[in-house]
Order: structure tokens, then C-alpha cells, then sequence
């Protein structure tokens, strides 16, 4: 936190303070977390010619759900770290959670599955939500905004990662979140901006 150097003594404002809390760096199980699913999505995108198919039949083939469970798996590692949601076991209750929504259609389901449960089902733990998306509508977002502020007030920090095969970056979702932090595309993959802090 950055206080005034004219006044040391000057209290933060909320704004400044719900500024301060967005821009912590990323911690390491939320860079794995994203790498993977951006194997994923790789995976799912070579598919086809690993099978041989080629490219006209795939445009009516749906290879991004053929494996979705093999996603999951894959992110099985960071639940001693981080609540996996959607699940099919009943969430730990840790402080962080990652809700995953690759799929178009469930985009507004994953927000509001975030918003339900850090302000229903897991309010008295829960700091820090990310959700992890393969897209991002305005006007659903835009419809969240007043919930994402009103989570952040009491102390609940929702945070937007767009991701794809190429690379990922944080969409902030309501000004009052909103950090420099973010808008930095990002692909660990092929040695792009994205570097670990020391964070976990």
C-alpha cells in the first residue's frame, strides 16, 4: 500500500484499500491452475488432427467437451490450496476459491456460482474467488458489477481471468477492483509476461 508522503498519518480510503487488496500479485496455484487449462484447451484444439479428422469435419465435431473431465483431473492437485468449483465433492471451505466455466452458455452461471459462494455458502472463509473463463459477455458482467462491489466491501475480492490457448488475462468486473495489474495479456506457455511472484 502506497500511503501519501506529505501525510504518513492519512488513513487509506476504501477505495484505495479494495485497490490495494486487487493488486496483490498472483499466487503460484493460480499460474498452474491456468497453465493447465490452457494445455487443456491445446489439447483439445489438436485433437482432431492427432485423430487424423481433418479440418472441415472438426468444424462440426464438439472437441471442447470431449475431455472436460480430464480438465478437472488435472486441477484435482490444488485442492489442498483452493476450493475447485464446479465439484463433485462438497468444497473445503478455504479461503480461495477457482470456479472454472469453459463453455459459452454457462459464462453468467459461473459468475453467479461465484457470488453464491463467497457471499452464501462459504461468507465466513472465503478472501479471494477467481473465475476462470473461455469468454466474456459485457452484458452479463455488467449485471454483476453491484454484487462484485458489495463482495468486495466485506472484504471479498472476485477476480476474472479470460483464458485461451494462447494466453490469458484479468478482466476486471466493477472500478472499485480494478488494479494496473491488470489488462496484461499473459502466456507462460511460449515465454510470455506471466511470471510467478513467490506468492502460493
Amino acid at each position: 500500500m502506497k500511503h501519501d508522503k506529505k501525510d504518513p498519518d492519512r488513513e487509506l480510503t476504501i477505495k484505495e484499500l479494495l485497490s490495494a487488496i486487487s493488486e496483490t500479485e498472483y499466487p503460484q496455484y493460480i499460474l498452474d491452475a491456468l497453465a493447465r487449462v490452457q494445455s487443456w484447451m491445446l489439447a483439445a484444439l489438436n485433437a482432431p488432427a492427432d485423430r487424423g479428422m481433418d479440418p472441415i469435419t472438426a468444424m462440426f465435431e464438439d472437441v471442447g467437451e470431449m475431455d472436460i473431465d480430464r480438465l478437472f483431473e488435472s486441477l484435482e492437485p490444488f485442492e489442498p490450496y483452493v476450493d475447485i468449483i464446479p465439484n463433485i465433492q462438497r468444497p473445503e471451505g478455504r479461503a480461495d476459491a477457482i470456479v472454472v466455466s469453459v463453455n459459452p452458455p454457462d459464462y453468467e452461471s459461473g459468475i453467479r456460482t461465484a457470488i453464491d459462494y463467497a457471499a452464501l455458502f462459504n461468507r465466513s472463509k472465503c478472501k479471494r474467488i477467481w473465475v476462470v473463463s473461455d469468454s466474456f459477455i459485457f452484458g452479463d458482467s455488467l449485471r454483476y458489477a453491484a454484487h462484485v462491489d458489495a463482495l468486495a466491501e466485506q472484504g471479498i475480492i472476485l477476480r476474472f481471468v479470460l483464458v485461451t490457448p494462447w494466453g490469458w488475462v484479468e478482466i476486471p468486473l466493477s472500478s472499485a477492483t480494478a488494479s494496473s495489474q491488470q489488462f496484461l495479456w499473459r502466456n507462460p506457455l511460449r515465454g510470455g509476461a506471466s511470471s510467478n511472484n513467490g506468492n502460493t
